[in-house]
């Protein structure tokens, strides 16, 4: 295991982050050389628009143990990321973000917390969630459930902030999809995982770019990536409207054969509505998964590099 220690790669993704990122990583590299870690990193430029790649390229001429790539545009995190798995080559790879919310202090006791537990995956897993809003806490709590009800994934307060061992990125490695949810990936694979909580500190820098309409595309494509099960929800709106609609039948034969009058015109309109827009629903979770499928047939790639240094 101290072999593996000695080899460890840490991917960064970045984004804008040029006002901070030279403070950021000066900081990041100097609690490794207290803690004694030896590693090299794998800094991602997911196609920033201000000048975090010139940053990158400074901070690679000061530092020798810095390989770089930068996309041709923004592919998201998550390309980021598999970009770097598939990039370097190590015994333990460390996933983390370059603002310190994920803060190298805690390294060293993910390190020795996978050597004592024999772990193939530690998982960090946020005590609370910080000054995030309370409707972004809301939704991230919705999701989590969501995500546990229809894939069997527990992924309750997960974060990005996570050891692999080799084998694991072997693994993902195989992986062919251009759609990309690592933290649903990760836990899908397998192998054992322990967690290892950990204080979410104040962001460095940059504030969050996660909107609350990105956040909702995100847990969109986490669940369509995951799961067909949103699929049978079109067999279960039919079974409830079969169930109605013999219940009404029976009801409308009922009024026939005792010679009441047939009124109701607001519930016929209400029923039309209602079956209306369970079939609308039902045709656009089709189609979502559709969408999925054309898009992987294309066979394109999951990120394009424009530039590398040292990769």
């Amino acid at each position: 295991m101290k072999k593996d220690k000695l080899d460890l790669a840490v991917l960064i993704p970045l984004l804008n982050e040029e006002s901070a990122l030279k403070d950021n990583f000066r900081q990041i590299n100097s609690a490794f050389a207290k803690d004694n870690i030896r590693c090299r990193y794998m800094l991602i430029d997911d196609g920033s628009s201000d000048n975090t790649w010139n940053e990158i390229t400074a901070l690679t001429g000061q530092y020798d143990n810095i390989s770089a790539i930068r996309f041709a545009r923004n592919f998201g995190k998550e390309a980021a990321i598999f970009a770097g798995l598939m990039r370097m080559d190590a015994g333990t790879y460390l996933i983390m973000d370059s603002d310190l919310q994920h803060h190298p202090r805690y390294v060293s006791e993910m390190l020795k917390l996978m050597a004592e537990e024999n772990a193939d995956i530690i998982n960090g897993v946020k005590i609370g969630r910080g000054k995030e809003p309370l409707t972004y806490k809301i939704f991230a709590g919705w999701f989590y459930c969501l995500m546990k009800a229809l894939t069997g994934l527990d992924l309750k307060d997960s974060s990005d902030f996570k050891l692999l061992n080799r084998r694991v990125v072997d693994e993902l490695r195989r992986f062919g999809e251009t759609r990309l949810f690592m933290r649903g990936l990760i836990a899908w694979v397998g192998y054992k995982q322990v967690d290892y909580e950990f204080e979410l500190v104040n962001r460095v820098g940059r504030k969050s770019r996660f909107s609350k309409k990105r956040l909702i595309q995100m847990a969109f494509n986490s669940v369509l990536t995951h799961t067909s099960k949103p699929l049978y929800l079109t067999i279960l709106f039919g079974f409830i409207f079969f169930m109605g609609s013999v219940v009404l039948a029976v009801q409308t034969l009922y009024n026939y054969f005792k010679g009441f009058s047939i009124s109701g015109f607001t519930t016929v309109i209400l029923l039309i509505l209602l079956t209306g827009s369970m079939i609308m629903m039902s045709l656009g979770v089709i189609g979502l998964y559709l969408s999925r499928i054309y898009d992987e047939v294309k066979n394109r790639p999951a990120f394009i590099v424009s530039e590398s240094i040292r990769a």
